[in-house]
């Protein structure tokens, strides 16, 4: 089984793997997030979180 890492609390991820647009390491996303939030920086829009396992949109 495999074991699911929860990106509530984050720690304050390396500079080089910090997310433009929310608060979870890039490497903590998986590719529709990482469309979304690369998509999100590069045309200056403010949006949320899409990030699967974000506390405050999954329940």
């Amino acid at each position: 089984m495999t074991s699911v890492q929860s990106l509530g609390d984050v720690a304050e991820p390396a500079a080089d793997d910090r997310c433009p647009v929310c608060p979870h390491p890039l490497s903590a996303h998986d590719t529709i997030a990482r469309r979304f939030c690369t998509a999100t920086a590069a045309g200056h829009f403010s949006r949320g979180c899409t990030c699967a396992t974000n506390p405050e949109t999954t329940e």
